[in-house]
């Protein structure tokens, strides 16, 4: 069952646009956005299931140099 879901990241600073460069490398990635406001860049991922949502968080966004913090938002419904 495929997934979506949205990563809202807060960055170290001086490292928005290494963050952005390492997401642009991620090919689940549809949609990165540097935003103003409690996070500093906001990304969709589209995925075929949640153990590659897993493996997505825990093995490449953690390991990513400069993110801070990260809260996700897994899509339920779209209209």
């Amino acid at each position: 069952m495929a997934v979506s879901a949205y990563f809202m990241c807060k960055v170290f600073m001086g490292y928005i646009q290494d963050v952005v460069e390492a997401l642009r490398g991620l090919e689940t990635a549809t949609s990165i956005t540097v935003t103003t406001g409690e996070f500093d860049i906001i990304v969709r991922f589209d995925l075929p299931d949640l153990e590659a949502l897993y493996d997505l968080t825990v093995n490449h966004i953690g390991k990513i140099k400069g993110m801070e913090s990260v809260t996700t938002a897994v899509v339920e419904k779209e209209f």
